[in-house]
């Protein structure tokens, strides 16, 4: 739709923008934000939310950009304001996923309009404004406020009319077809959504679902779905991520591989492979398999590690834990590393010498095996394997865990 905003043209109201603090943004906004979205939670049951809660985060967010809008529109009439207008469209549209009629959205304009307006007047009292710049200002927040309303009302129409129209319903039918059994999946007008060549799927927990106004307008969710996942088409840019990272508001999620759409079910199913591991491979909020492959593939299957273990550490068994446990840490910073002794004293924390008997030992009792490529790569597969697996879990609120565990991680290797 065009924008209706006419650009604030008085001379006036110029002055007086720029006499404004340069730091306004950080000294005012966040501030009013938080003063606009308590009144909105006051005046409107429905949006009275715990202030922690998923829901208050759209709120806000909604809030802030429209505050931020304003701020952008004053300085530069001309600037475009997208992001902006579309989560304004997608907050009608959210009203009619909860069942409310458009008046209450309404409501939270009117609000939000008083409390802006209010804190605007009592910023003004510290400066000396004509009444020609404060009229215009008065005018300016009203056509903007005004038009945010109107594309919040646009959406709200629209959301009915897809509503009516089964878009949403075609939606979930591509969506459930391709993360389905392999068969060819046909475009459906009636979804209104063209298949992309590639895709990448987003596992979330159970019971879980993002926050549907800040995800993305082709972004596909299935909600009945226990184990539900998102379909974003194309790569996770960085913008996908950090749309993904607002709506998941807190929520841990894993994102599978960018694969051609016939590869759909295999994304979805590295992605949940991948949530399943939240205790050994934590990356924060949103974990991608692209930055754990080997450690999938790894821990894939742990019962046939464990026999590749045994198999391949069976020459040190007999060893007592005391004896064997050095070897192993040993052994496994030299098939890491293949450096040479004084390194890896260095690594280790002991003499040189040290390293060279336990390494004389390990020929020793592997014999030729150590020359053999085949067991060499078995036995770091499940050294690499066992050290994932000794990570702890982090602590809430804690930095992700480092990319490997200290030596001693391997205390338990054989003796499973």
């Amino acid at each position: 739709m065009p924008r209706p905003l006419p650009p604030p043209e008085s001379t006036e109201l110029r002055e007086l923008v720029a006499a404004l603090s340069p730091d306004v943004r950080t000294t005012v906004v966040p501030g009013l934000v938080d003063e606009i979205v308590e009144r909105i939670r006051a005046a409107i049951p429905a949006y009275a939310r715990p202030p922690g809660s998923a829901y208050n985060r759209v709120i806000r967010t909604a809030v802030e950009r429209n505050v931020l809008g304003f701020l952008d529109w004053l300085a530069d009439p001309a600037r475009p304001l997208d992001r902006r207008d579309e989560l304004c469209r997608k907050m009608g549209a959210f009203e009619v996923m909860e069942g409310r009629p458009l008046t209450v959205i309404q409501s939270a304009y009117r609000a939000a309009t008083q409390v802006a307006w209010s804190r605007i007047r009592a910023m003004l009292d510290d400066r000396v404004a004509s009444v020609l710049a404060v009229s215009a200002l008065a005018e300016a927040v009203i056509a903007y406020m005004d038009d945010a309303a109107a594309l919040s009302r646009e959406g709200y129409e629209r959301a009915k009319a897809e509503a009516c129209d089964g878009r949403a319903d075609a939606r979930l039918a591509l969506l459930r077809a391709l993360v389905g059994p392999p068969s060819p999946v046909e475009p459906d007008p009636a979804a209104d959504w063209p298949l992309p060549d590639e895709v990448t799927l987003v596992a979330l927990p159970p019971g879980t679902l993002p926050v549907c106004p800040l995800l993305d307008a082709d972004v596909l969710l299935d909600p009945e779905d226990p184990a539900p996942c998102l379909l974003v088409p194309g790569p996770l840019t960085a913008d996908r991520r950090a749309m993904l990272e607002a709506a998941l508001a807190g929520e841990r999620a894993a994102v599978g591989l960018t694969v051609p759409r016939a590869r759909a079910a295999d994304s979805l199913r590295w992605a949940r492979r991948l949530l399943d591991l939240k205790d050994v491979l934590h990356d924060g909020t949103l974990t991608l398999c692209e930055d754990h492959l080997m450690s999938l593939w790894l821990l894939a299957d742990g019962a046939l590690m464990d026999q590749i273990t045994r198999r391949g550490l069976a020459p040190l068994a007999p060893l007592s834990e005391r004896r064997r446990l050095p070897l192993v840490d040993t052994l496994a910073v030299w098939l890491r590393t293949r450096a040479p002794a004084t390194r890896i004293s260095e690594e280790l924390g002991v003499h040189v010498q040290t390293v060279r008997y336990r390494m004389r030992v390990l020929e020793h009792l592997l014999g030729d095996e150590l020359a053999d490529p085949g067991t060499r790569f078995a036995i770091e597969a499940a050294l690499r394997t066992r050290r994932l697996r000794a990570r702890p879990a982090p602590e809430p609120g804690a930095p992700p865990a480092p990319p490997s565990a200290p030596p001693s991680a391997a205390r338990d290797l054989i003796n499973d």
